[in-house]
């Protein structure tokens, strides 16, 4: 299984990667699940907080719901492609309340990288120019047409990468509209700007950042991380402005937010309108799915004046029955039951991250936690070359873990006050073992700069020995 050879060697910090194939099974093989807990075939439960890749917003069991809904919709129709179910007209209306676009347009696809790929190249193609502006650390799909970071062996040549929260980006937009087509925001930046999402492949030491810089513990959970969400909503704002202003369209990648910060995403949780929007992962009721919804006028692919020029985005499995009922049963719910959902969930994950952090304080364990929503991370306290373990004793402990380890975590929206104090308590018994094994030493001579100094050291002597070798 070619995707699991990549996911399993990314788990842990670059040095530490053939150890681990030594010692650990690659992943975890499961058969059932129930709530937020996953049986695997040896019969152990674990309580999922990987939450599926972002796909897991509403709780598996609803998950299973909808796709018998989406059965007893469309099970008489079948798999056909071309002509299309009834239920589709239903969906658009509800698509179009949601990104709030009453006379928009709608296109299905198969994935998030899709929705994206749809949207930059309808963006280019309406409006005549080539460049697309993305920010740092800003994750929008493997397609290698938008990817800028790590992974990307092409060089994105029309894609302009700029740094978020900072005037001088507006000055280069206003300088280049000539040349910009759109802007591509992900909204889950928010929690770590100009950063990458945060994953144990990178954990080199503690360098890890997210949520507030605030070193106050109530402040960093509640009114700090909320000064930091009022700073990117003033951010959208503005960016907002100054496309309008210069004829830019401005594109929310909604594919892991959507759904997840609010019944309408980040759209109605910042209060701030993008011209075309991507939607996938939970979207699509358990299914993979991608959905653009844009302004008429953005979503158009055919030019009036030039009959040839045509810009070419369609799929077979595009608005497939079976995906489409599905999603009917997830929309039904995200504008009924999700919206109390989500103001539940809120506030149990602020009290849960102050609750955590006490903890870890009076047991002087050196880790604190921070979150976004139902999105959290871990934050290590002190410098240490083996906070990667942390994820394998949390297995050990009965939680799941996604391939990225202790840098991006999820709430369902199932999850209750009795479910995060079991979580607590294992993430707490976890830490525990890492001091008693001698993981997390008091040694004073570590520091930060000398564990970059030791790795420097390492791969130079790696590279030598390799050369000569």
């Amino acid at each position: 299984f070619s995707d699991l050879r990549f996911a399993a060697s990314n788990r842990v910090f670059l040095p530490f990667r053939e150890h681990l194939k030594e010692w650990c099974d690659p992943t975890t093989v499961v058969e059932e699940t129930k709530g937020m807990n996953l049986t695997d075939v040896d019969k152990n439960v674990l309580i999922d907080i990987a939450g599926s890749y972002g796909v897991n917003v509403c709780g598996y069991d609803l998950y299973k719901r909808f796709l018998k809904e989406g059965i007893k919709t469309v099970g008489n129709l079948g798999p056909v492609l071309g002509p299309l179910h009834p239920v589709l007209r239903e969906n658009i209306e509800m698509l179009q309340e949601i990104a709030q676009k009453p006379d928009g347009e709608v296109s299905f696809h198969m994935s998030g990288t899709e929705a994206v790929m749809c949207a930059t190249r309808l963006a280019r193609f309406n409006k005549k120019r080539r460049m697309v502006v993305v920010f740092g650390g800003a994750y929008h799909g493997w397609w290698d047409g938008v990817q800028t970071i790590a992974g990307n062996e092409r060089s994105a040549a029309d894609v302009i990468t700029l740094k978020d929260l900072d005037p001088n980006s507006l000055d280069v937009i206003r300088m280049r509209r000539g040349e910009i087509a759109a802007v591509l925001i992900n909204p889950l930046q928010a929690f770590h700007p100009n950063s990458p999402p945060p994953s144990d492949l990178v954990l080199a030491s503690n360098s890890r950042k997210a949520g507030s810089k605030s070193s106050d513990k109530k402040k960093k959970t509640a009114g700090g991380l909320q000064q930091l969400e009022q700073t990117y909503m003033n951010w959208l704002n503005k960016l907002r402005k100054v496309c309008t202003d210069n004829d830019i369209v401005l594109i929310f990648d909604e594919v892991y937010t959507g759904f997840r910060l609010a019944p309408g995403g980040a759209q109605e949780y910042y209060k701030v309108k993008a011209d075309l929007v991507c939607y996938g992962k939970t979207l699509g009721g358990g299914l993979p799915n991608g959905v653009v919804v844009g302004d008429r006028n953005l979503m158009s692919r055919c030019d009036p004046k030039k009959p040839l020029r045509v810009a070419y985005v369609i799929g077979t499995f595009a608005a497939h029955p079976l995906v489409l009922g599905c999603m009917n049963a997830f929309l039904k719910w995200n504008k009924t039951e999700g919206v109390k959902a989500h103001k539940k969930i809120k506030e149990l994950v602020k009290e849960f991250c102050i609750n955590v952090n006490e903890d870890m304080e009076n047991e002087d364990l050196p880790l604190r936690i921070t979150a976004y929503t139902s999105v959290w991370t871990m934050l290590f306290q002190k410098p240490g070359r083996y906070h990667w373990l942390l994820q394998y004793y949390l297995k050990d402990e009965g939680i799941n873990l996604s391939w990225v380890g202790t840098g991006r975590l999820n709430f369902s929206l199932d999850f209750t006050k009795s479910d995060m104090e079991k979580v607590q308590k294992k993430l707490k018994k976890a830490c525990k073992r890492m001091v008693e094994d001698g993981w997390w030493h008091d040694e004073k001579a570590t520091s930060g700069i000398s564990i970059k100094l030791a790795l420097a050291r390492e791969f130079a002597t790696a590279f030598i020995t390799s050369f000569f070798s």
